[in-house]
């Protein structure tokens, strides 16, 4: 199986020269960086190091998902964060238990033993009320339905028929995932600090978006 992995920046500087040089290459067969228009030299260093580079056609975080996923083949799709809130070694992981027939693998930051040195108070109520509702709502046994880093088969991702939409694009992925009984499973892991840039995420109106999405995902879809 092949796998494509899908690296999202807008204005990751710091994150980029520090993160997409370690990245071991050999363990995917696509590497796109999807970037949101960024005008701190994001581009143009990571045209330097050699990395495919698009900029996304459709607005959003979920417009970037999307742009990847059109712009790449492979079976599989990673998705990453260069910020330093992911890991490297996640990619490995994520790929050696999608082999194991799984549909939809994510990390997540918030299980038994997990160290999270991003969020803090607002953001980790946050997360699990979120995740709470998500399974509540939708019969599933998440710890973190919100995370970024995961991958997903090409088949999953196309079932999701995912609409581009906000910062809360990961959590349709996870609750269209357990809508359509995938295979999902959650490998405990960790939250590392930022690495430079801006956070992107504003807890109020992120929370803003999560809640239309639970209520449209229970009355529309």
């Amino acid at each position: 199986m092949s796998t494509a992995l899908i690296v999202l920046t807008l204005n990751e500087i710091d994150g980029v020269k520090n993160i997409l040089p370690k990245i071991d290459q050999k363990l995917v067969n696509e590497i796109l960086v999807v970037d949101g228009g960024s005008t701190d030299g994001t581009i143009e260093h990571v045209k330097k190091l050699g990395f495919n580079i698009i900029i996304q056609s459709i607005k959003g975080h979920g417009g970037a998902i999307l742009t990847g996923v059109q712009n790449t083949k492979s079976d599989n799709i990673v998705f990453f964060g260069p910020d330093g809130n992911h890991d490297i070694n996640e990619i490995k992981q994520l790929i050696k238990k999608i082999d194991e027939g799984f549909e939809q693998v994510v990390i997540s930051r918030f299980g038994k033993g997990s160290i999270n040195l991003d969020a803090g108070r607002i953001d980790t109520f946050g997360n699990k009320m979120f995740t709470f509702f998500a399974n509540l709502f939708f019969r599933g046994n998440l710890t973190d339905s919100l995370n970024e880093s995961r991958i997903i088969t090409r088949d999953a991702f196309n079932e999701l028929k995912f609409e581009p939409c906000g910062l809360d694009s990961t959590y349709q992925m996870s609750i269209r995932g357990l809508k359509n009984k995938q295979k999902y499973y959650e490998i405990i892991g960790n939250e590392g600090a930022r690495i430079g840039g801006k956070r992107k995420m504003r807890p109020f109106q992120t929370g803003c978006l999560l809640l239309k999405r639970v209520i449209k995902e229970i009355f529309i879809h």
